[in-house]
């Protein structure tokens, strides 16, 4: 069996393999509050979690972004592409007598602990020659002893210029020279459909905000691809806001799908757009939703009421 071979067969463009991990002061940090609660889910003791397994395979998956205009983030239709790519690989390590099973584990911290990457000012995990645009999937596994040769450990290294572009241009201030602050990040609030008022009126994409991203010099070598025909009729704001949301779970996944997150996003879209001209559609649902969606649907009415006065 080649490793390396059937990471890259599965579209990944590196695969790095670790011992089973201890992150203890990893998992105090997350019981101080210290990341955001979609860090909950994150498995504490993998040796606990996964007896089995004697290596953690981290994956890489690099994606170019949309243009900044497009109002799309190019993270979520990523990491639903990498997802499957992650169940394809497992299938064919399976195949081949290795054992594995998709890992809830600190990715980030151990890519940086491990001298794979750096973290920035932003937040954002760097990788040289591929800037901040991945995703990144885990998978423990058991491999065969003779195949069991781990990635070395390299040196902790610094990529950040501390430029503070990525301050300067953050919507919700949540970089600083004290560091990042997730409760200030615009995408903390992102995952239902009712968000604060300073969230919605500071959006400016769906599935995020890739601001840092898109100032960050580190970047700047990535050149942005254009949005698909399929993509555009799939996110059209109009078609969210109608709840159809079934093309654009196919490109996102349908985890995506969770409490009418989609169809507020786009609202709130609409609104910071100015376009009046669903202006109709968005009092039409508002009429015949329950909150808690119903009070987004109504903001973005009044927003688009009073920018047309």
């Amino acid at each position: 069996m080649n490793l390396t071979e059937l990471v890259q067969q599965a579209g990944f463009s590196a695969g790095y393999l670790l011992p089973v991990p201890q992150y203890e002061e990893w998992t105090r940090r997350r019981a101080s509050g210290a990341f955001a609660p979609e860090a909950d889910w994150i498995e504490g003791d993998p040796a606990a979690a996964w007896p089995w397994a004697n290596g953690l395979l981290l994956l890489i998956w690099p994606y170019a972004p949309y243009a900044p205009d497009a109002g799309l983030s190019g993270y979520y239709p990523a990491s639903h592409q990498s997802y499957h790519a992650m169940m394809g690989l497992k299938k064919a390590l399976e195949a081949v007598g290795v054992r594995a099973e998709r890992a809830a584990v600190p990715v980030k911290s151990l890519l940086v602990a491990w001298g794979l990457a750096a973290c920035l000012d932003s937040d954002m995990l760097y990788m040289p020659g591929i800037g901040t645009r991945f995703v990144i999937q885990a998978l423990m596994v058991a491999l065969p002893e003779d195949e069991l040769t781990f990635t070395p450990k390299q040196a902790p290294f610094q990529a950040c210029i501390h430029c503070k572009r990525c301050q300067r241009a953050c919507p919700g201030g949540a970089i600083s020279p004290q560091g990042y602050d997730w409760r200030k990040c615009l995408r903390a609030y992102e995952d239902g459909p009712q968000m604060p008022a300073w969230v919605m009126e500071r959006m400016t994409c769906l599935l995020g905000c890739e601001v840092c991203q898109d100032v960050c010099p580190l970047n700047h070598f990535i050149q942005p691809r254009p949005v698909t025909e399929e993509e555009k009729a799939a996110f059209d704001l109009g078609r969210l806001i109608a709840g159809d949301i079934k093309p654009a779970l196919a490109l996102i996944g349908k985890n995506m799908k969770k409490g009418g997150k989609l169809t507020a996003q786009a609202a709130v879209l609409a609104a910071n757009q100015n376009r009046t001209d669903l202006l109709p559609l968005l009092e039409e649902q508002a009429q015949k939703t329950d909150d808690p969606l119903k009070d987004t649907l109504l903001w973005a009415i009044s927003h688009l009421k009073n920018a047309d006065r």
